[in-house]
């Protein structure tokens, strides 16, 4: 049975199951693909645009790591890793600091872990793999992530005449869309102060897979810090009215892709991130939220340009990359960064953060 006989023996299911089977079937999944990243692959990301990326995150983990007093047990953990490219610039700048700290990634299909061995053959006896959360042990340090929360799975809702309905699809010759009852109170929670704003027919998207995967985080990190990268939203800016169509996108081969059900399975499925959303279930487990800032006053709160010296890359080809994870035409703006710790003093005030720190715009 493929992928497609088991959406049509599913049938009819909300677009977040949709979306779930279609990135992350063990077999058929988009990711469990082992997809390619960069100008071969589907989509850019940060760590495949410089190596400079990984040395500022690796530069603010430092950071972190001195306000905890040091401690020898420090680790840092990432997930959603694709290729391994952050995990090797992080490796490569903390060496030339001649720290070598732990390093988990937590990766549940063996594709990925194969190419991320190869990507990491000179750092293997610094890291450890895991499968699933429940391998991972209770940890001191930091927990890093890029363009992870965007590929989670999200309930599609539309506004309608009647009433809010939820997306559900039928796939039988073709994918079909219907409308029927929101499968859990919680997505009206989440939208209930946003959507009598709403005109007939505004789509949007609500994503609940947020809170498991913070749940079991938190349950495991002693004491250190969240640093989160993504593009998305404060609530109040991601459900605005004039956010007729949501943020859903559909990418294949560095191309945008209109109908999302068009190739399941070998195209990726996005939706940009509602940050205070981040910040309030992480509040509930006991995270607090310490920064939030833009990518581009990020890296040069940490001195981008010093950083490009320190690891040898100070050629024109380097400086355009540069602009292109600082300037608003390409990452810099687009994406975030949200820091939420436990065991850091409130006022702490990190580097990376020294420029801009705009968590007021995560209030609900």
């Amino acid at each position: 049975m493929g992928l497609y006989e088991i959406l049509k023996a599913e049938s009819p299911l909300s677009f977040a199951r949709y979306m779930e089977l279609a990135l992350y079937h063990p077999e058929f999944g988009y990711y469990a693909r082992a997809p390619k990243i960069g100008r071969k692959g589907d989509y850019f990301t940060a760590p495949s645009i410089h190596p400079v990326f990984g040395a500022a995150v690796a530069s603010q983990i430092m950071e972190i790591w001195h306000l905890l007093g040091q401690p020898e047990d420090f680790v840092i953990l990432e997930a959603g890793a694709g290729e391994g490219y952050l995990a090797l610039d992080i490796l490569e700048y903390l060496a030339l600091q001649d720290w070598k700290p732990r390093y988990y990634l937590l990766e549940p299909f063996s594709s990925n872990r194969l190419r991320q061995e190869e990507t990491l053959e000179a750092h293997l006896d610094r890291i450890t793999w895991f499968k699933d959360w429940k391998e991972v042990p209770a940890f001191t340090g930091v927990f890093v992530s890029n363009e992870l929360f965007d590929a989670f799975p999200v309930h599609l809702i539309e506004k309608t005449a009647e009433d809010l309905k939820e997306v559900y699809v039928i796939f039988d010759r073709g994918a079909f869309e219907t409308f029927g009852g929101l499968s859990s109170p919680e997505i009206l929670e989440r939208v209930f102060p946003y959507a009598s704003w709403w005109p007939e027919g505004y789509r949007t998207e609500v994503c609940l897979a947020y809170e498991p995967f913070l749940k079991e985080l938190a349950k495991r990190l002693i004491k250190g810090a969240l640093l989160t990268f993504d593009y998305g939203y404060s609530r109040a800016d991601y459900y605005h009215p004039d956010r007729f169509r949501g943020t859903l996108l559909a990418f294949h081969r560095h191309q945008v892709i209109e109908n999302p059900y068009l190739h399941p399975g070998h195209q990726d499925l996005t939706a940009h991130v509602d940050f205070t959303s981040l910040k309030e279930i992480g509040e509930r487990y006991g995270l607090v939220s310490l920064g939030f800032t833009t990518q581009a006053a990020f890296l040069v709160g940490l001195g981008v340009e010093r950083l490009l010296a320190e690891i040898g890359r100070t050629s024109q080809r380097d400086t355009e990359a540069l602009k292109l994870l600082l300037l608003p035409q390409g990452l810099g703006m687009s994406h975030w960064v949200l820091l939420q710790a436990r065991g850091l003093p409130l006022e702490t005030r990190l580097r990376g953060f020294s420029l801009s720190n705009r968590l007021g715009l995560l209030e609900g």
